[in-house]
């Protein structure tokens, strides 16, 4: 079914790239230039649009655009007038909000009018899917390279989750890029920024901040791989990594930690997205 938006033929289905949303308008203009490169690539449009938060952002830090989250794209005139939506993750693994908050507010959206559709793809990665640690890989390759490194104690790093499936894909990941990195470091371990409180929530440990304290007396130069997406309050400038990574370079004159540069717009992560759409489109 082909409807008229703003005068403008509105084609189904509609692809929306959706993350979990910030109040950093960093992360906003990085979920865009992700949906931009590949809606070139798959020659569809992809639509930024964030779970929560991103509203809040003022839009003057955002080329005078305001964020649009899931709640505000579905009673808008896009989401009003498409009977078919196809959620693309961009995220790593099934969060919470993908598996229960989001498929609520699709539900509610499909109820409004006979004949809705939705389908949520799968998230960024998948099991024996290899691409996000050959990503990493190459991004640990260039911080080694650019900051003539002599292997470096790897850290891979994530945010630290209450749900298991989401942990899982960390130590997946992890153990893929550990084999890869092997003949560059001199040791690896994963870990996460933070922790909930709680013995169910063990398995995010060792956190980055023990790590690189445990770390400081035998290794003078760690290398940090970011599993994150986006820069913002965790892994922007300033934030919680910085503060949290600042301690071991302090610690020593001869202390170094490099950390890579973030995955949202590597290579490896968009062609993971453009074959989501791709599979979509073959099935049907």
């Amino acid at each position: 079914m082909i409807r008229l938006v703003n005068g403008k033929s509105l084609e189904n289905p509609i692809y929306l790239l959706a993350d979990n949303g910030s109040l950093e308008a960093q992360v906003t203009l990085s979920l865009r230039k992700s949906a931009h490169i590949v809606s070139l690539l798959a020659g569809v449009d992809v639509h930024p649009v964030s779970l929560l938060h991103s509203s809040k952002v003022d839009p003057q830090l955002l080329d005078g655009i305001k964020a649009e989250t899931m709640e505000d794209f579905l009673a808008g005139p896009i989401g009003q007038s498409s009977d078919d939506l196809r959620i693309l993750p961009f995220f790593f693994g099934p969060s919470r909000a993908l598996t229960e908050w989001l498929p609520e507010k699709l539900e509610h959206w499909k109820s409004e009018r006979d004949g809705r559709s939705h389908r949520i793809l799968d998230c960024l990665h998948q099991p024996g899917d290899t691409r996000l640690a050959v990503a990493l890989e190459d991004l640990c390759l260039r911080a080694i390279n650019r900051n003539e490194l002599k292997k470096p104690f790897l850290a891979l790093v994530d945010h630290g989750t209450p749900a298991f499936d989401v942990h899982r894909v960390r130590e997946e990941v992890g153990e893929e890029l550990k084999e890869r990195m092997k003949n560059y470091v001199s040791g690896f371990s994963t870990c996460s920024m933070e922790c909930r409180d709680g013995e169910e929530y063990d398995f995010n440990e060792p956190l980055l901040e023990n790590l690189l304290a445990e770390k400081k007396e035998e290794y003078e130069e760690m290398l940090v791989a970011q599993l994150f997406l986006s820069p913002g309050r965790h892994a922007g400038a300033g934030g919680d990594l910085d503060r949290i990574c600042s301690s071991f370079a302090d610690s020593s004159p001869s202390h170094r930690l490099v950390r890579t540069d973030l995955l949202g717009t590597h290579p490896s992560v968009l062609e993971i997205l453009l074959e989501r759409i791709e599979r979509d489109q073959s099935s049907g």
